[in-house]
């Protein structure tokens, strides 16, 4: 009993800061507003909410801005179906919620996969559970790389965060329907379902998901578990079918005209390894991917004591090895289609898939050392260790230290204290009062054209992108479009 109430205190103190951090995070939304890409690809959804407050015809605006993307500028129809319905198209103060959805999705589909792979295949504690999702969210909440593409505006994190987040759900589920026979028939629809979203998002999550569906049938071939293929083949089927649905787009042509240089095919996966490289020693691998590693350690240790021998962790190079190079695959669609590594919402999705690798690889890590060198057999926690609890006391006053100096230098390194800052110095409120001004400009305007005052207040989580002074810029096209205006001039 003691055991458990002492690794159910330190779950329960993880989920207590995890809640903590949310707040501020969460209590700024209340002054997000949409930009950019939000009013273009959402603007026949809007009409269609004004004119007939209809949940269906909405949908129908959806659904047109789908085809005409799909034929005159991008092939991912699903995002673009998402993209479609931001929350602002309901009315602006729906756009509060953006934050809540993505935090959501990425939390939601995080938990769900953890839970079916510690706790349904591997077997291990609750508390073990809770912690080791608890240390993943809170580090992805805190360090995203782009933490205003990833959280606030929807647009971006629409076609990156959800699609990521829908894939690993899709991973939960197959991993599911293989390891238990129950609702079999339920998850297998809602895993083909997945597929289909996913094969239909942006191409860097769609290409890891198509690598990661080839790699398990190799593996259930190689353990002679034939009977696996076809809970494998079905969802992929569904997402090949969306997946060429996506690629075959008219549009992906006209994006492409837009784009000066492209590296051919070899190039590409050449340029991904070394991107792969440069992202992982001199940009992810600092103090905080240290603290993360060391907070994981005793948790992953106890799943490894508690699946046993069960498992023979006979490639300790090959784990490692094929973690880089799906790592390195996630930089490769970016670099094919435009000749760059890729942008903020990119990187957000590769940093958290890469959390995901540092998890495995760990626990694979400790799984070889416990088989082959024979530590920690005794079947007492290590996390009711004086040791261990000292070790995670030490951890946890270290990191409060180094990560004060680091948010009193710089407030904006982590979510939270960014948050934080704009709540507390008012700029944050000073940019809501300015969104709030321009949205009633906006909506009670009977002019052909409009000058807007270009935003003076730029809070870090809240800002992306601002209308131009030139009336053919194409942000200011997009407002225009969407409250139905001829011509939008951004004024300093």
């Amino acid at each position: 009993m003691k055991q458990k109430m002492t690794e159910k205190r330190i779950a329960g103190f993880l989920v207590i800061v995890f809640i903590l951090a949310l707040i501020p995070v969460l209590l700024i939304g209340k002054y997000n507003y949409p930009c950019a890409d939000d009013f273009g690809f959402s603007a026949y959804s809007h009409i269609a909410w004004e004119e007939t407050q209809s949940i269906f015809q909405v949908v129908i605006g959806a659904l047109k801005t789908v085809k005409e993307r799909w034929f005159g500028w991008q092939g991912t129809f699903s995002s673009i179906f998402v993209m479609a319905l931001q929350p602002a198209v309901f009315g602006e103060a729906g756009y509060t919620l953006v934050p809540w959805i993505m935090i959501g999705a990425m939390s939601f589909s995080t938990l769900f996969l953890l839970y079916v792979i510690i706790r349904r295949v591997l077997g291990v504690r609750t508390p073990v559970y809770v912690g080791i999702s608890m240390i993943y969210l809170i580090f992805a909440l805190e360090c995203m790389v782009d933490k205003t593409q990833g959280f606030f505006w929807f647009n971006g994190a629409a076609h990156y965060i959800i699609p990521h987040s829908v894939a690993v759900i899709l991973a939960g589920l197959v991993i599911w329907v293989i390891k238990d026979e129950g609702h079999r028939f339920s998850k297998m629809v809602l895993a083909c379902l997945a597929s289909l979203f996913v094969g239909g998002g942006n191409y860097v999550t769609a290409l890891i998901t198509a690598i990661l569906f080839v790699v398990a049938l190799i593996a259930v071939v190689y353990i002679k578990k034939s009977k696996y293929v076809k809970m494998i083949i079905l969802p992929f089927s569904f997402y090949l079918m969306a997946f060429i649905i996506n690629a075959c787009a008219p549009g992906n042509a006209v994006r492409q005209g837009e784009v000066g240089y492209r590296p051919g095919v070899l190039k590409s996966i050449l340029l991904s390894f070394y991107y792969c490289v440069e992202c992982i020693t001199e940009t992810w691998f600092d103090w905080t991917y240290m603290i993360f590693i060391l907070a994981l350690l005793p948790f992953l240790w106890e799943v490894v004591k508690t699946v046993g021998k069960k498992f023979s962790y006979r490639f300790p190079l090959l784990v490692p090895a094929a973690s880089f190079c799906l790592l390195s695959a996630m930089f490769t669609p970016s670099l094919y289609a435009m000749g760059i590594a890729g942008g903020g919402r990119i990187f957000n999705i590769i940093f958290l898939n890469y959390l995901l690798l540092i998890i495995l690889n760990i626990y694979y890590l400790l799984g070889w050392i416990y088989r082959h060198c024979r530590l920690g057999e005794n079947k007492e926690s290590c996390i009711e260790s004086k040791d261990i609890k000292l070790y995670l006391f030490v951890l946890l006053c270290t990191t409060i230290f180094i990560g004060g100096l680091y948010s009193k230098v710089n407030p904006d390194y982590f979510t939270s204290t960014s948050a934080l800052k704009s709540l507390v110095t008012g700029e944050a409120a000073d940019y809501g009062a300015e969104t709030r001004e321009r949205t009633l400009q906006l909506q009670y305007n009977n002019q052909e054209s409009i000058r807007l005052k270009i935003f003076d207040t730029k809070p870090y989580l809240l800002y992306y992108s601002d209308i131009g002074i030139d009336a053919d810029d194409w942000k200011n096209n997009s407002m225009e479009r969407y409250y139905r205006i001829d011509e939008i001039w951004g004024v300093d």
